[in-house]
């Protein structure tokens, strides 16, 4: 085992995508709360060595908006999001005095837009002004101002997830050398660019049995940057399109050849923006001529996240939530080499192959070669990924955690024959990371990334659930040969106690169900109420509102619950009824007097009672006996309190009672 090597190499940068939130507004109806709603797909960069800064972005007709904050860095990548933006206190201030905003804007040129308080106010209302707006548009083009911020998300209000289809396609490359200001040109010729784009027309034709092909480019003028690299990236890619007419459309890139200087800045050695599926526009940024920098670029452009190496001590793999990897374990970025979305270097003329987790997503690596283990042992023979024939790789699915590991066979052969990092091949173990990574498994941890990790004859991996085991038996030059091991045996919930609802029963009352307990605790729950023990439309929630529909009825909540590797399990709380319904309320005829008999009206329920009883009150004390409907006052009830309960009785019904209005005996 040795340490990785410090290697004076400029890793290229990808963008990535992937709950919601939403934070608080200030008081309705000030400047401080105009709002410009902005609906777009979203695009979304990695975090970069330059200050671990990521940056998103939504696609706006034909602008990239730089947005940030309120979950929209959340929000997975393709995605289409609506969120509400505040307005920059440039365009504000604009508009509160009445006149005209000139903003300088995309490449330097000055944007006008004529502005008033009724703008203003359009914004400040409970419905944030619409992008078309005069101060939509003015919002839109102050984010491009040199030196402007991104535009602050006040709220994420939907979101909807993309669903992009793999279609054989030839990507179109728009090509123009650019050079941000403050930096000195470095010229690349017409050739270069052609040499280098045939570079990653071959290596995606390798890839995708010849479906996905990239033309020969369309080399437009070379122009310098009214932006310097220490902008938003999405700022200096508005600008691009403006300067070379490209559109954006699908299976199309617009390429930016930089001078070397961009490596050490936002603009990166590489930067390419992740598309939601191989058939995606996106832009990329290269700041060398050689074709593996871009053939990585543009895979980010094709829906690919990078490949990366999981780094543990004295375990394989490890689980992974929301707030990272388990205590102890951490992807180490461009970890992986044999994957040409891993590093790229100027010393390193060609690209290896994609890992499995990549070819098998995207669809690249057919189905044809692709086994799926079942339960039990299965026995795969595997040839090698860059021979580009047979069985190339296995997949299998822990049922207990969810989680799908990829078994691939490397040997140094064709694109595979050298790699940056000097990685070993033979038998890997791989599995998906956060924004679409691959992750490489080292069955030798030691803590650190290691070049060796590759799974030996005799060897075992085990996957962190402990219900997948990988195995290698033999290795050749041609094949390898491995066990997996899969125990899809689910488990079983034990109920402790049953769910129960809570709250007061009564139209318009809302009651709350009980999880219960179980054993081991479920990951998440589901509900499910009913009424008469059928199934109340929309009904699904923790808590539920009693409609006049239930009134009479019996109501109960049936929950699921659900954990990986488990079987879910249904139990239903026990019934309580919901009251008939008074839609009118009981009450007292007339005015009570001494010596006179008053007589209480019972009003209108639903569903009908069939019969009713009743109590009458003086003072809120039951009085004796007086279970009519009616009662005659007596001397000792004057100046007091008359109340009567009525009680709706119906077979079958949950009992209603009501008590009316009090009246005072006179």
């Amino acid at each position: 085992m040795h340490a990785r090597p410090l290697l004076a190499l400029l890793l290229s940068c990808g963008l990535a995508g992937g709950a919601l939130a939403t934070s608080a507004q200030a008081a309705p109806g000030t400047a401080d709360d105009a709002l410009v709603r902005l609906t777009g797909e979203v695009m979304r960069t990695s975090v970069e060595t330059k200050g671990g800064t990521a940056f998103t972005a939504l696609r706006v007709g034909d602008r990239f908006v730089p947005v940030t904050g309120a979950g929209v860095d959340d929000v997975p990548v393709g995605a289409t999001a609506t969120v509400d933006v505040a307005v920059p206190q440039v365009v504000t201030e604009a508009a509160e005095a009445d006149g005209t905003s000139t903003i300088t804007s995309l490449g330097g040129e000055d944007t006008r837009h004529d502005l008033g308080p009724a703008d203003l106010a359009a914004a400040s209302d409970s419905s944030p002004a619409p992008a078309s707006s005069a101060i939509g548009r003015a919002t839109r083009d102050a984010a491009f101002a040199p030196g402007a911020s991104a535009l602050s998300v006040d709220r994420l209000v939907t979101t909807r997830a993309s669903t992009a289809a793999y279609t054989p396609a030839t990507r179109r490359i728009t090509y123009v050398e650019v050079t941000p200001r403050g930096m000195t040109r470095h010229p690349v010729t017409s050739a270069e660019a052609t040499t280098q784009v045939a570079g990653a027309d071959a290596y995606w034709r390798d890839q995708s049995r010849s479906e996905l092909k990239i033309a020969a480019p369309t080399v437009k003028p070379r122009y310098t940057s009214a932006y310097s690299c220490d902008t938003d990236p999405w700022v200096i890619w508005n600008e691009a399109m403006e300067r070379t007419g490209w559109t954006g459309s699908a299976n199309s890139s617009l390429v930016l050849s930089m001078p070397p200087a961009a490596s050490d800045t936002y603009c990166g050695y590489g930067l390419g923006s992740i598309g939601g599926s191989p058939n995606s526009a996106g832009f990329v940024n290269v700041a060398d001529r050689l074709h593996p920098v871009l053939t990585h670029e543009i895979g980010h452009n094709m829906s690919l996240g990078h490949a990366n190496f999981l780094v543990c001590s004295g375990r394989s793999d490890a689980a992974r939530s929301g707030s990272g990897w388990a205590s102890g374990c951490f992807e180490d970025p461009y970890g992986d080499s044999l994957d040409n979305m891993g590093g790229a270097g100027s010393d390193e003329p060609h690209a290896p192959m994609l890992s499995s987790p990549h070819a098998i997503r995207t669809g690249m690596l057919s189905s044809a070669a692709t086994v799926t283990a079942g339960s039990g042992t299965t026995r795969v023979t595997l040839q090698p990924m860059s021979g580009r024939a047979g069985i190339r790789a296995a997949k299998v699915k822990d049922v207990s955690t969810g989680v799908t590991y990829y078994v691939e066979y490397r040997t140094p052969t064709g694109r595979d024959a050298s790699n940056v990092w000097d990685m070993a091949t033979g038998v890997r173990v791989l599995r998906v990371g956060p924004d679409q990574s691959s992750v490489l498994l080292d069955p030798t941890p030691t803590g650190g990334w290691d070049p060796d990790a590759v799974l030996t004859a005799g060897r075992t991996v085990t996957s962190y659930g402990g219900r997948v085991r990988v195995t290698t038996v033999s290795t050749s030059s041609t094949q390898a040969v491995i066990d997996i091991s899969n125990n899809t045996t689910l488990g079983t919930f034990t109920v402790k106690a049953s769910p129960r609802i809570s709250g007061t029963k009564g139209v318009g009352k809302t009651l709350t169900a009980s999880t219960g307990s179980w054993s081991p605790t479920p990951s998440s729950y589901s509900y499910r109420w009913k009424r008469n023990g059928v199934a109340i439309s929309g009904a699904t929630g923790r808590t539920y509102t009693a409609k006049t529909a239930d009134a009479g009825r019996y109501l109960t909540v049936t929950v699921t619950a659900k954990r990986s590797g488990y079987t879910s399990r249904a139990v239903t709380s026990g019934k309580v009824g919901v009251p008939i319904h008074a839609t009118t309320r009981p009450y007292i005829s007339g005015t009570p007097k001494v010596g006179r008999t008053s007589t209480v009206m019972v009003g209108s329920w639903t569903p009908t009672p069939k019969s009713y009883s009743y109590q009458w009150y003086r003072n809120g004390v039951a009085i004796s006996g007086a279970t009519a409907k009616t009662y005659t006052a007596r001397s000792f009830d004057r100046g007091k309190r008359l109340q009567v309960k009525v009680i709706a009785r119906r077979s079958g019904y949950s009992t209603g009672i009501v008590t009316t209005y009090s009246k005072t005996v006179q």
